[in-house]
């Protein structure tokens, strides 16, 4: 390691008595051959990391997994050709382990599960490329199976539906479904309409009255529905309303939290997808009292969407999530508190950390 990095910095970690977090000074981390040692400048905040804090993460452990920063150390053998002082974001798995987190001074990274941030694109609008954005890529490439907007498009006016459309995964699914070649339902309060159709929806639709949600997608898609479906909330009535909007022609519908039983009743014939990104890094991981093993496929994939990152904003428009930038590292807490009382709508919170 570099005379000029320290050797402990600053960093949010889960309490040792509490279900709540704390920052601290720890060891700077220490690289394997493929990682490279990231100084960050912006992290960003997602859902996932106050309900770490308040019931999955053990004490001790870091929390954060979205980020923007300097490279200024490399390990051994990399996989990406990385070199000090390339500008990188991505993300990594928060609030699982005790030297592994974005919301801190240093984080070690994957070389291959970050990108080079595009000449031109601000570090706090690059780290919102994190866990919303490789969710996205996961449930309409991956698990759809489709191919990457750089490599091919769906046929010209495809439908899609994505509920929940105005979320930090709403919005990244809608830049690329529009990328991908499809004419995109969004799913949003009204207050969210302008944001949604502004990232790209054709037509958005308010979940307030489900019911007429659903006829009026049924009446766009000429009483059809569509083949392919992402549910960004995957609770209460979106998954009825979701799958309503499916109708006949329904196929798959992905989820970003587990199936209920009663959602698997609505429609049989429509398989219902759970998909956790944290697999993409390649690694098994405990997920609450579950032990997630590792995938291997998974894993590949989550390197392909950081090798295309960075020309899907340059060639393919897809862009940040709005953000609204907060202090440091000592304000995080009280964006975890924000988020989990249901005050934060329509735009990313990002603490500059540098």
């Amino acid at each position: 390691m570099s005379d000029q990095i320290p050797k402990t910095m600053r960093a949010v970690v889960q309490k040792q008595d509490e279900k709540w977090v704390e920052v601290k000074e720890v060891p700077v981390p220490t690289l394997e051959k493929n990682e490279v040692l990231v100084e960050i400048e912006y992290a960003a905040q997602n859902p996932t990391d106050w309900k770490h804090a308040t019931g999955i993460s053990p004490p001790g452990v870091q929390n954060g997994c979205d980020f923007a920063g300097t490279v200024v150390s490399l390990g051994s053998e990399l996989d990406v050709p990385l070199k000090v002082g390339d500008k990188v974001a991505g993300c990594t798995h928060g609030g699982i382990y005790k030297d592994r987190g974005a919301y801190a001074e240093y984080a070690r990274i994957d070389s291959d599960m970050c990108f080079k941030v595009p000449e031109g694109m601000k570090l706090e609008e690059a780290s919102t490329f994190g866990v919303a954005w490789v969710t996205a890529c996961q449930a309409l490439i991956d698990s759809q199976k489709k191919q990457f907007p750089t490599q091919d498009k769906v046929p010209k006016g495809t439908w899609y539906v994505i509920y929940g459309a105005s979320s930090s995964v709403g919005l990244f699914a809608v830049l690329l479904a529009k990328a991908m070649g499809y004419k995109i339902i969004g799913v949003a309060s009204p207050h969210s309409f302008d944001l949604v159709k502004s990232y790209g929806a054709d037509e958005v639709l308010d979940y307030h009255d489900g019911d007429k949600a659903i006829a009026d997608a049924l009446k766009l898609t000429d009483g059809e529905g569509v083949e392919y479906a992402l549910d960004t909330i995957s609770e209460g009535d979106s998954w009825r309303i979701t799958l309503g909007m499916m109708g006949k022609k329904g196929k798959q519908l992905n989820g970003i939290l587990p199936v209920t039983d009663e959602a698997k009743k609505l429609n049989p014939k429509i398989e219902i997808v759970f998909t956790v990104m944290y697999t993409l890094f390649g690694k098994e991981f405990k997920f609450g009292p579950n032990t997630v093993p590792a995938s291997e496929h998974d894993h590949e994939f989550g390197k392909a969407i950081f090798a295309n990152t960075a020309e899907l904003i340059t060639k393919h428009g897809i862009k940040a999530n709005p953000v609204s930038i907060r202090g440091g590292l000592d304000d995080v807490s009280d964006g975890f508190k924000e988020m989990q009382a249901g005050k934060v709508s329509g735009k990313k919170l990002v603490y500059k950390i540098a």
